[in-house]
């Protein structure tokens, strides 16, 4: 016992000592750059060791919770370091005669410290001469197309990124046109500090240009003698006598893995001897063929419909099938729609139950008209439930892939061609006080593109660059409304009747990096949907065809299809009210968008802070900005090796339908917590 108290004794003295060391530290509050002239604030913080404190909201969340951050503290041994990193920051952007120099303020009472940095930059250092030792023995031709990586204006300030970045580009065409083992081995800067000059030498080891005169393929696995050496090397696209490129075999082990026939595939280029010598290569295909036939069940989620949804299934994939590495897939699922607001009452969980069965046969086609086109035919057969609304909904869809070269700013090219029949019935309602069912019935026919631009750094997490999608089709909606009176079991209204439209779908994010540590994102959203009538009434499109804003990557304060226009476009067939409870039809004018701030934690974890709005409207003409719903709200999120994790809680900020902001409203009738795959946008 007396052990125990002892140790109890010790553990007490440790956090007493410990926590009165935490007291006598001094925070640095602040870090300021006097003098710079040519680059930013942030520029400077982002390559010195010290670091500013956080705001106190992020310190105080960081005491009780895992979000914010710790306090930063001072420390003048940084310093040093700091001085060191700045000067080295300035000398690889031409400003080799800058100086630098620091001071600092210590306020004992408020236990914080200012760190000043006094900048003096002095003259930057301009290009006099550059050559390219290795270069020389290229032909014209080559030279010519690399001739903006060669050139350096005099009057040009040295920048070692800038140099780099040129001789990485020389390097990438080079090996793209032959140039298999082409080098950059080193450079040398000679400064004439008299004159503010650099006579700068970049050496370069070209060897031979290389063209193709053998091609070997290398195939195991089970299953290896049903894939052919001419199917191969038809979807490699390389033959005998080619010019070696790198970006090629790039582009051909892609296509290879397409076909989903290789559990692995690898493409190199190699040669020795002789043949290095004569400029002769031999391009090697190694692969392990897959089994052509596979039968797996499946456990999945989703956030189809703005829901996130809880499903199983299985599926049969044929690859190869009749040859040209076509591949079937037949799948069968069952989900249940928006699991997270399921109510559990005994009395009401079946008839709310929201639940979906979908059959689909798919066959991916990896070329089509040529290599760099793919194709894909879905046919699908799907039944769910919405509310208390019952749907069937089958059709044909085709789209293609277009090869895009990665550097251009549209990357993305799909079009498209789509069948789709939608019908639904809604059993009862009153219609002039008489009991009435209605079963509409639309099929809409479509041909669309869409067209994209992506450069962002990261899949699951961007750090940095855009997403922008453009969404363009024209479609015809043959539409027909059957309304039959429950007492006389007549049928009282019968519609048939044709619509065109054009509808167009823009969606915009960027993303920034605002924090030294590149784990704090700021991102931006914006999406806006416009459906325009050719001919009939906007009441003839499909109503999945319409836009809906609300869940889980939409206006996260409300529930998926809850932000849709309260006049629907129903000509007198029946009472618009009924829409909105049953949230059958969204608008044809879309407007949403967000803000995101995202932070990211102990690899593998982060948390958000958000402000969504939104809403949809029936036409671009019935816009009102006191109608845009605005939500706030913060999330925490777990990245997995095959997606990320999110979970949601988002709070009306402002209720367009009641005009009322959070603080005229119970706080927790306000909350809507969503669960979702993958960020948000």
């Amino acid at each position: 016992m007396k052990f125990l108290v002892y140790i109890f004794n010790l553990i007490l003295l440790f956090n007493v000592c410990h926590f009165a060391q935490e007291e006598d530290r001094i925070e640095l509050s602040s870090i300021t750059f006097i003098g710079n002239e040519t680059f930013f604030d942030g520029d400077l913080t982002a390559v010195i060791q010290s670091e500013e404190s956080p705001m106190w909201l992020w310190t105080f969340l960081n005491s009780f919770t895992f979000l914010g951050s710790p306090p930063n503290y001072f420390d003048s041994s940084s310093i040093s370091i700091d001085l060191i990193s700045l000067k080295s920051f300035y000398s690889v952007n031409g400003f080799f005669k800058a100086e630098i120099n620091y001071s600092f303020e210590i306020d004992t009472s408020a236990k914080s410290a200012d760190l000043i940095y006094y900048i003096k930059e002095n003259s930057p250092f301009d290009f006099h001469s550059v050559q390219f030792p290795g270069l020389e023995e290229l032909n014209d031709w080559i030279k010519s197309n690399i001739e903006d990586y060669l050139e350096y204006p005099a009057s040009e300030r040295y920048s070692q990124e800038k140099v780099q970045k040129k001789n990485d580009d020389i390097i990438t065409y080079l090996k793209n046109n032959g140039y298999m083992f082409v080098t950059y081995d080193s450079s040398i800067v000679k400064i004439d500090t008299s004159n503010s000059k650099i006579d700068l030498l970049n050496y370069f080891t070209t060897e031979s240009f290389y063209r193709y005169n053998d091609i070997q393929i290398d195939k195991t696995g089970d299953a290896s003698s049903q894939v052919s050496y001419d199917l191969i090397k038809y979807i490699t696209n390389i033959n005998v006598g080619d010019t070696y490129r790198k970006n090629e075999l790039s582009k051909s082990r892609l296509r290879l893995a397409r076909t989903g026939l290789f559990s692995s595939i690898n493409l190199n280029g190699i040669s020795h001897g002789q043949d290095s010598i004569a400029g002769k290569a031999q391009l090697q295909i190694t692969g392990t063929v897959t089994p052509m036939n596979e039968l797996s069940p499946q456990i999945f989620a989703d956030n189809e419909l703005g829901y996130f949804n809880l499903g199983v299934g299985a599926s049969y994939v044929r690859k190869n099938f009749l040859g040209d590495a076509r591949k079937l897939t037949i799948r069968a699922s069952f989900r249940i729609n928006d699991v997270a607001n399921i109510d559990l009452d005994s009395d009401y969980f079946f008839n709310a139950l929201q639940s979906e069965v979908e059959l689909s046969a798919i066959v991916d086609q990896p070329f089509l008209f040529s290599r760099n086109v793919a194709g894909r035919l879905e046919l699908y057969l799907k039944s769910y439930n919405i509310e208390s609304v019952d749907y069937q909904n089958y059709g044909a869809n085709f789209n293609s892939a277009v090869d895009m070269p990665s550097y251009t700013f549209i990357n993305l090219l799909s079009p498209y061609l789509r069948f789709d029949r939608l019908s639904y019935n809604i059993p009862y309602f009153e219609d002039k006080g008489e009991p009435t069912t209605v079963s509409p019935r639309t099929f809409t026919t479509s041909l669309g593109a869409e067209i994209g631009s992506a450069n962002t750094d990261n899949l699951f997490f961007p750090r940095e660059g855009r997403n922008i999608s453009l969404i363009s089709e024209f479609s015809s909606a043959s539409v027909k409304w059957d309304e039959k009176n429950l007492t006389t079991n007549e049928v009282t209204k019968n519609v048939d009747s044709v619509g065109l439209y054009l509808k167009f779908q823009l969606t915009w994010g960027s993303y920034y990096t605002v924090s030294r540590d590149r784990n704090s994102i700021f991102a931006l959203k914006l999406k806006s949907g416009y459906i325009q009538m050719l001919s009939g009434d906007q009441s003839l499109v499909s109503p999945n065809q319409t836009f809906f804003a609300g869940g889980s990557n939409s206006v996260r304060g409300w529930r998926a299809r809850e932000l849709i226009p309260p006049d629907q476009g129903f000509g007198d067939l029946f009472p618009p009210s009924l829409n909105e409870e049953l949230k059958i039809r969204g608008g044809t004018f879309l407007l949403e968008g967000s803000f995101e701030f995202r932070r990211r934690f102990k690899e593998d974890f982060g948390y958000v802070l958000f402000l969504d709005y939104g809403n949809t409207w029936n036409g671009a003409d019935q816009f009102q900005w006191n109608e845009v719903a605005v939500a706030i709200g913060t999330g925490v999120r777990y990245y997995s090796p095959i997606a990320p994790f999110r979970l949601d809680f988002g709070f009306k900020l402002y209720d367009p339908k009641d005009l009322k902001y959070i603080y005229e409203a119970p706080f927790l009738e306000t909350m809507v917590i969503n669960f979702g795959i993958g960020e948000a946008f």
